[in-house]
């Protein structure tokens, strides 16, 4: 009976060290895999390239969503959500700030117009047209007059 339990207790604890080894095997290179994934999003994000920094972090959690690389690429994802719903948020405030200005432009805008429609047009004012002036005639030089003839007196 003794040999029995010892072979027993010996198939348990190697078919636990055998689910541990082949764990490792599958799990190791996965995670080396997630965390060069990790770091090439991080640069991305660090050079400004956030959406495709953004698809590298959820490819990351698809990918291998038992890593630690997983759980830091899920952190890093909200806080790439709340930046940008921040920068929306902001982004929503200024353009309803502008909107409401324009209204206000469009209502006084209509209240001139409205006033200008509904003043009485000015009477029309009578200007007499002057008299008319006498036409000046001018005389035409004459041609070269004829000399003036002048008397000579006999002596």
């Amino acid at each position: 009976m003794k040999v029995r339990t010892l072979l027993s207790l010996t198939a348990l604890v190697s078919s636990i060290l055998g689910s541990i080894v082949v764990y490792l095997v599958l799990t190791v290179p996965n995670d080396l895999k997630a965390d060069a994934m990790l770091k090439s999003a991080r640069t991305e994000f660090s050079e400004g390239k956030i959406a495709k920094a953004h698809d590298s972090l959820t490819r990351i959690v698809q990918q291998y969503p038992r890593t630690d690389a997983a759980a830091a690429a899920t952190v890093a994802l909200v806080k790439i959500d709340e930046q940008e719903r921040g920068k929306l948020a902001n982004e929503i405030d200024r353009l309803r700030s502008a909107q409401s200005a324009q209204s206000k432009l469009i209502t006084d805008l209509q209240n001139s117009v409205v006033e200008i429609k509904n003043t009485p047009p000015p009477k029309p004012a009578i200007v007499q047209a002057p008299a008319p002036e006498k036409p000046v005639v001018k005389k035409a030089p004459a041609k070269n007059p004829a000399p003036k003839r002048t008397t000579r007196r006999r002596r």
